[in-house]
């Protein structure tokens, strides 16, 4: 955990996480993985295709298929900065959108890293994303905390309510789209099978 991998192993077989897992790399990933345009497999498919070096098309992947599950399951291990846990396990909405929320999540993250990180030409993603875990009180932390209560139903303070009136850009997000929760479920099955042939 105190090493900052830019390889995955699989079956005595190393694989190289594209731009060495920097944090661009993967918000890359995330917009395949939430492309409506592309069926569910192919979401998947496309996110393996920007992660790693190995693969510059459907035919490498393809060429590779034994290693595909394994190789998705490292993905999302990595995403999720070493944890082993299955996306989405906690069943929750999302509450962050990477792409529209782009704006408020630099500048959250640029408070706590002391700089523009758009402009750092090489940030690991987990160390973005350490600073992204680090945010305190900002637009960000108040947007998700009301998102996350809209949510779950519960009843919005006043000054919540006040705030959600006044900045309604904040709350048209992609909660959970009903393609979103096909990848989801496809993913979970991929991530469960793991490593089987």
């Amino acid at each position: 955990m105190y090493r900052l991998p830019t390889t995955v192993t699989v079956r005595d077989r190393e694989f190289h996480i594209r731009d060495s897992g920097d944090f661009r790399m993967v918000l890359d990933c995330f917009s395949a993985l939430q492309d409506e345009e592309l069926s569910e497999d192919y979401r998947v498919l496309a996110s393996l295709l920007i992660f790693y070096n190995e693969f510059s098309d459907l035919d490498d992947l393809d060429a590779n298929r034994e290693y595909v599950g394994d190789l998705t399951k490292e993905m999302f291990k990595f995403i999720n900065a070493g944890e082993e846990q299955s996306p989405g396990a906690d069943s929750g909405a999302q509450l962050i959108d990477w792409e529209g929320d782009a704006q408020m999540v630099c500048a959250a993250v640029n408070n706590v890293a002391k700089t523009e990180v758009r402009t750092i030409e090489y940030l690991h993603w987990w160390t973005f994303l350490g600073y992204y875990m680090s945010v305190g009180e900002s637009v960000l932390s108040t947007v998700v905390g009301i998102r996350d209560k809209l949510c779950k139903h519960k009843k919005l303070e006043k000054w919540e309510q006040d705030f959600k009136k006044a900045n309604p850009k904040y709350f048209v997000w992609k909660k959970t789209s009903v393609q979103d929760r096909e990848a989801e479920n496809l993913v979970r099955e991929l991530w469960n099978k793991g490593g089987d042939k």
